[in-house]
Protein backbone atom coordinates (compact mmCIF):
# COMPACT_ATOMS: atom_id res chain seq x y z
CA UNK A 1 0.00 0.00 0.00
CA UNK A 2 2.17 2.15 0.56
CA UNK A 3 4.54 1.97 -2.18
CA UNK A 4 1.42 2.17 -4.36
CA UNK A 5 0.37 5.44 -2.79
CA UNK A 6 3.77 6.87 -3.18
CA UNK A 7 3.80 6.20 -6.51
CA UNK A 8 0.35 7.88 -7.05
CA UNK A 9 1.68 11.04 -5.44
CA UNK A 10 4.67 11.35 -7.67
CA UNK A 11 2.42 11.08 -10.76
CA UNK A 12 -0.09 13.79 -9.51
CA UNK A 13 2.45 16.38 -8.69
CA UNK A 14 4.07 15.97 -11.77
CA UNK A 15 0.64 16.18 -13.84
CA UNK A 16 0.43 19.95 -13.67
CA UNK A 17 4.21 20.65 -14.78
CA UNK A 18 3.65 17.78 -17.80
CA UNK A 19 0.35 20.02 -18.93
CA UNK A 20 2.10 23.16 -18.99
CA UNK A 21 4.70 21.83 -20.70
CA UNK A 22 2.53 20.80 -23.54
CA UNK A 23 0.35 24.18 -23.23
CA UNK A 24 4.04 25.80 -24.19
CA UNK A 25 4.64 23.49 -26.77
CA UNK A 26 1.37 23.42 -28.89
CA UNK A 27 0.82 27.48 -28.16
CA UNK A 28 4.46 27.94 -29.56
CA UNK A 29 4.77 31.11 -27.26
CA UNK A 30 8.44 31.41 -27.27
CA UNK A 31 9.79 34.85 -29.40
CA UNK A 32 6.93 35.38 -31.35
CA UNK A 33 6.26 38.65 -32.19
CA UNK A 34 2.27 38.89 -32.29
CA UNK A 35 1.58 42.39 -33.80
CA UNK A 36 0.99 42.40 -37.45
CA UNK A 37 3.42 44.96 -39.42
CA UNK A 38 5.39 45.42 -36.59
CA UNK A 39 7.81 47.44 -39.01
CA UNK A 40 5.21 49.61 -40.77
CA UNK A 41 5.94 48.29 -43.91
CA UNK A 42 2.52 48.08 -45.47
CA UNK A 43 1.68 51.80 -45.28
CA UNK A 44 -2.05 51.31 -44.55
CA UNK A 45 -3.73 52.39 -41.65
CA UNK A 46 -7.27 53.27 -40.22
CA UNK A 47 -8.79 55.42 -37.44
CA UNK A 48 -8.56 54.92 -33.73
CA UNK A 49 -12.38 55.03 -33.09
CA UNK A 50 -12.33 52.33 -35.80
CA UNK A 51 -9.89 50.43 -33.56
CA UNK A 52 -11.33 51.28 -30.31
CA UNK A 53 -14.89 50.19 -31.43
CA UNK A 54 -14.33 47.54 -33.57
CA UNK A 55 -11.69 44.75 -32.02
CA UNK A 56 -12.77 41.79 -34.24
CA UNK A 57 -12.69 43.85 -37.79
CA UNK A 58 -9.65 46.43 -37.01
CA UNK A 59 -7.46 43.93 -35.69
CA UNK A 60 -3.69 43.74 -37.10
CA UNK A 61 -4.13 47.33 -38.24
CA UNK A 62 -2.14 50.66 -36.89
CA UNK A 63 -4.54 53.58 -36.23
CA UNK A 64 -2.65 57.03 -35.33
CA UNK A 65 -4.25 59.77 -34.25
CA UNK A 66 -2.40 61.92 -36.07
CA UNK A 67 0.28 60.66 -38.59
CA UNK A 68 0.67 58.38 -40.67
CA UNK A 69 3.15 55.56 -41.73
CA UNK A 70 5.78 57.24 -43.89
CA UNK A 71 10.02 56.54 -45.44
CA UNK A 72 12.71 58.60 -44.63
CA UNK A 73 12.27 62.41 -43.76
CA UNK A 74 13.00 65.25 -42.02
CA UNK A 75 16.61 63.97 -41.59
CA UNK A 76 15.06 60.66 -39.93
CA UNK A 77 16.03 57.28 -41.77
CA UNK A 78 14.06 53.89 -40.85
CA UNK A 79 15.77 51.49 -38.34
CA UNK A 80 14.37 48.89 -40.85
CA UNK A 81 13.17 48.75 -43.92
CA UNK A 82 11.72 51.56 -45.69
CA UNK A 83 9.24 52.75 -43.60
CA UNK A 84 8.55 53.90 -40.28
CA UNK A 85 5.57 55.03 -38.47
CA UNK A 86 5.43 58.99 -37.72
CA UNK A 87 3.14 60.82 -35.23
CA UNK A 88 2.28 64.96 -34.90
CA UNK A 89 1.04 66.84 -31.99
CA UNK A 90 -2.58 66.02 -31.98
CA UNK A 91 -3.66 68.96 -29.39
CA UNK A 92 -4.12 66.89 -26.48
CA UNK A 93 -1.85 65.40 -23.95
CA UNK A 94 -0.51 63.01 -26.00
CA UNK A 95 -0.68 61.65 -29.31
CA UNK A 96 -0.98 57.40 -29.87
CA UNK A 97 -0.92 55.28 -32.33
CA UNK A 98 -2.80 51.62 -31.62
CA UNK A 99 -3.18 47.95 -32.61
CA UNK A 100 -5.48 45.64 -31.43
CA UNK A 101 -4.52 41.83 -30.66
CA UNK A 102 -6.57 39.05 -30.41
CA UNK A 103 -4.84 36.47 -28.18
CA UNK A 104 -7.60 34.26 -27.79
CA UNK A 105 -4.72 31.38 -28.95
CA UNK A 106 -2.84 31.96 -25.71
CA UNK A 107 -5.47 31.39 -23.84
CA UNK A 108 -4.43 28.02 -22.15
CA UNK A 109 -1.23 29.82 -20.79
CA UNK A 110 -2.99 33.31 -19.87
CA UNK A 111 -5.66 31.23 -17.51
CA UNK A 112 -2.92 29.13 -16.22
CA UNK A 113 -2.26 32.57 -14.45
CA UNK A 114 1.77 32.77 -15.56
CA UNK A 115 1.20 34.79 -18.61
CA UNK A 116 3.85 37.59 -18.97
CA UNK A 117 3.98 40.62 -22.29
CA UNK A 118 6.89 41.50 -23.19
CA UNK A 119 6.80 44.95 -25.59
CA UNK A 120 8.98 47.15 -27.14
CA UNK A 121 9.54 49.53 -30.01
CA UNK A 122 12.05 51.57 -31.28
CA UNK A 123 11.47 55.69 -30.99
CA UNK A 124 13.60 59.03 -32.54
CA UNK A 125 12.50 62.37 -33.33
CA UNK A 126 13.33 65.13 -35.55
CA UNK A 127 13.26 67.83 -32.67
CA UNK A 128 17.23 67.84 -32.45
CA UNK A 129 16.46 68.47 -28.70
CA UNK A 130 16.99 66.26 -25.15
CA UNK A 131 13.82 65.37 -23.50
CA UNK A 132 11.15 64.21 -26.78
CA UNK A 133 8.59 61.45 -24.48
CA UNK A 134 8.24 58.61 -25.75
CA UNK A 135 6.11 55.54 -24.11
CA UNK A 136 4.34 52.06 -24.76
CA UNK A 137 0.93 51.27 -23.32
CA UNK A 138 -0.56 47.75 -23.38
CA UNK A 139 -4.11 47.45 -21.93
CA UNK A 140 -6.23 43.65 -21.28
CA UNK A 141 -9.46 43.29 -22.25
CA UNK A 142 -12.07 40.03 -21.74
CA UNK A 143 -13.43 40.93 -24.70
CA UNK A 144 -13.52 42.60 -28.14
CA UNK A 145 -14.39 45.68 -26.83
CA UNK A 146 -12.97 48.42 -24.83
CA UNK A 147 -15.69 48.27 -22.24
CA UNK A 148 -14.04 45.39 -21.18
CA UNK A 149 -11.00 46.70 -19.76
CA UNK A 150 -9.54 44.53 -17.01
CA UNK A 151 -6.04 45.20 -14.89
CA UNK A 152 -3.05 47.73 -14.35
CA UNK A 153 -1.66 48.65 -18.15
CA UNK A 154 1.89 47.77 -18.90
CA UNK A 155 3.71 50.74 -19.08
CA UNK A 156 6.67 51.65 -20.10
CA UNK A 157 8.50 55.72 -21.04
CA UNK A 158 11.59 56.89 -22.14
CA UNK A 159 13.18 60.58 -22.16
CA UNK A 160 14.98 60.43 -26.13
CA UNK A 161 18.26 61.90 -27.08
CA UNK A 162 19.14 65.09 -29.25
CA UNK A 163 20.42 62.74 -31.80
CA UNK A 164 17.86 62.09 -34.82
CA UNK A 165 20.28 59.18 -36.02
CA UNK A 166 19.92 57.36 -33.28
CA UNK A 167 16.90 54.94 -32.15
CA UNK A 168 16.54 54.27 -29.02
CA UNK A 169 14.52 51.36 -27.65
CA UNK A 170 12.05 51.69 -25.03
CA UNK A 171 10.55 47.85 -23.50
CA UNK A 172 7.89 47.11 -20.84
CA UNK A 173 6.85 43.87 -19.55
CA UNK A 174 4.01 42.91 -17.38
CA UNK A 175 1.75 40.13 -15.60
CA UNK A 176 -1.10 39.46 -18.06
CA UNK A 177 -4.53 39.09 -16.04
CA UNK A 178 -6.54 35.91 -16.23
CA UNK A 179 -9.54 36.10 -18.66
CA UNK A 180 -7.51 38.39 -20.93
CA UNK A 181 -8.66 37.82 -24.71
CA UNK A 182 -7.62 40.61 -26.56
CA UNK A 183 -4.77 43.07 -25.87
CA UNK A 184 -4.32 47.00 -27.15
CA UNK A 185 -0.85 47.69 -28.18
CA UNK A 186 -0.32 51.45 -27.92
CA UNK A 187 3.01 53.11 -28.73
CA UNK A 188 2.59 57.71 -27.82
CA UNK A 189 4.55 60.36 -27.74
CA UNK A 190 3.67 63.46 -25.27
CA UNK A 191 2.70 66.39 -27.25
CA UNK A 192 4.07 69.21 -24.74
CA UNK A 193 7.71 67.18 -25.11
CA UNK A 194 7.71 66.85 -29.27
CA UNK A 195 6.11 70.26 -30.04
CA UNK A 196 5.45 71.19 -33.71
CA UNK A 197 8.09 68.31 -34.68
CA UNK A 198 7.59 64.61 -35.36
CA UNK A 199 7.78 61.34 -33.14
CA UNK A 200 8.58 58.43 -34.83
CA UNK A 201 8.14 54.25 -34.30
CA UNK A 202 9.95 51.61 -35.76
CA UNK A 203 10.48 47.45 -34.94
CA UNK A 204 7.16 47.76 -33.00
CA UNK A 205 7.28 44.03 -30.83
CA UNK A 206 4.84 42.08 -28.36
CA UNK A 207 5.18 38.69 -26.95
CA UNK A 208 3.47 36.66 -24.38
CA UNK A 209 5.80 33.96 -22.60
CA UNK A 210 5.87 32.24 -19.66
CA UNK A 211 6.50 33.97 -16.34
CA UNK A 212 9.99 33.46 -14.87
CA UNK A 213 8.85 31.90 -12.19
CA UNK A 214 6.56 29.37 -14.25
CA UNK A 215 9.87 28.64 -16.16
CA UNK A 216 11.56 28.07 -13.00
CA UNK A 217 8.86 25.80 -11.36
CA UNK A 218 9.09 23.66 -15.07
CA UNK A 219 12.43 22.93 -14.48
CA UNK A 220 12.21 22.20 -11.12
CA UNK A 221 9.78 19.83 -11.55
CA UNK A 222 11.89 18.14 -14.27
CA UNK A 223 14.32 17.84 -11.78
CA UNK A 224 12.23 16.20 -9.33
CA UNK A 225 10.91 13.90 -11.95
CA UNK A 226 14.30 12.94 -13.50
CA UNK A 227 15.63 12.59 -9.57
CA UNK A 228 12.82 10.03 -8.62
CA UNK A 229 12.88 7.76 -11.50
Amino acid sequence: MQTTRSTTVRRSSLAPLAAFAAGLAFQGVANANILNNPGFETATTTTVSNVLGNFTGFQGIWAPEMGSITTATLGVTPAAGARMLGMTNDGLTATQSFQAVDVTAYSALINSGTATMNASALFNTNGGYTGAQGSIVVQFFTAASYGSLIGNSGFGSLALDANPLSWETNSVSSAIPVGTTWMLFQVAYGNASIGNNTGFVDNAFLEIVPSPGAIALLGLGGLVGRRRR
